[in-house]
């Protein structure tokens, strides 16, 4: 099939140790504020229904084991934010039509990444304001990071993982999967009754307290115990 211009690189993330071996994006999906101390933090109350956005594909920036990447300071901005998440990623088509269902969740799960969501946090705000999309504060370039991904089955369960996020050496967040408002199987059965999940989809999962600012020449490290790590460095803008 001839296409008017050159095809962009798939993007994809590299298989936990295994040699060119690569997970390829399909969709990137999130869901907010789904931890019980982020939902105080931010002044919301209890299990609400839960609410999702999404990211473009080539928004993800993945950092290897052992390695360390920049990210440029998003443009347009000057509250550029950052929070750690476990990133679920899904290996197997759903039915054409129905949903998901919470006991076969797991069925569609190839494994899991460390990732990274980064907001423009004063757009956000001005779109939250207006009862807006909020595509301008969380669909940006280089506006996800993500980790080297694990098979399910070459890591431990994730219902008490651990996740972290250090910027420059200071901690920023601690906390535990155990304590999320929507478990795994309720966030797949959710998004399900939406959209067919795809193999290829990426689902990063929410965040603990703790979210912050971010500036230029500030470095960043975290991850997900048991799934991965990342380290980078904000960059100015070109």
């Amino acid at each position: 099939m001839p296409f008017l211009f050159a095809q962009n690189v798939v993007p994809a993330v590299p298989i936990w140790g295994e040699k060119d071996i690569y997970f390829p994006i399909n969709r990137v999906y999130c869901i907010g504020a789904n931890y019980w101390d982020h939902v105080k933090e931010v002044g919301a109350e209890g299990r609400e229904r839960p609410f999702f956005f999404a990211k473009p594909a080539d928004a993800v920036q993945v950092c290897r084991v052992g390695k360390s990447i920049e990210i440029p300071y998003a443009r347009n901005t000057e509250n550029l934010c950052l929070e750690v998440e476990l990133v679920i990623a899904i290996g197997k088509n759903a039915p054409e039509a129905g949903e998901i269902s919470v006991a076969e969740a797991d069925d569609y799960i190839y494994g899991y990444g460390a990732g990274i969501d980064f907001t423009k946090r004063d757009w956000q705000n001005i779109l939250r304001e207006h009862r807006q999309p909020w595509e301008l504060a969380k669909g940006f370039d280089a506006s996800a990071v993500i980790s080297e991904i694990r098979d399910k089955h070459r890591m431990p369960d994730m219902d008490e993982a651990v996740l972290w996020l250090y910027v420059n050496n200071q901690e920023r967040q601690r906390g535990n999967t155990k304590e999320m408002i929507w478990k795994i199987p309720e966030i797949i059965n959710e998004l399900s009754k939406n959209f067919r999940l795809m193999a290829g989809d990426l689902i990063y999962t929410g965040s603990p307290k703790g979210s912050g600012p971010i500036e230029a020449g500030q470095s960043f490290e975290g991850g997900v115990n048991g799934v991965g790590t990342f380290r980078g460095l904000i960059t100015p803008r070109p």
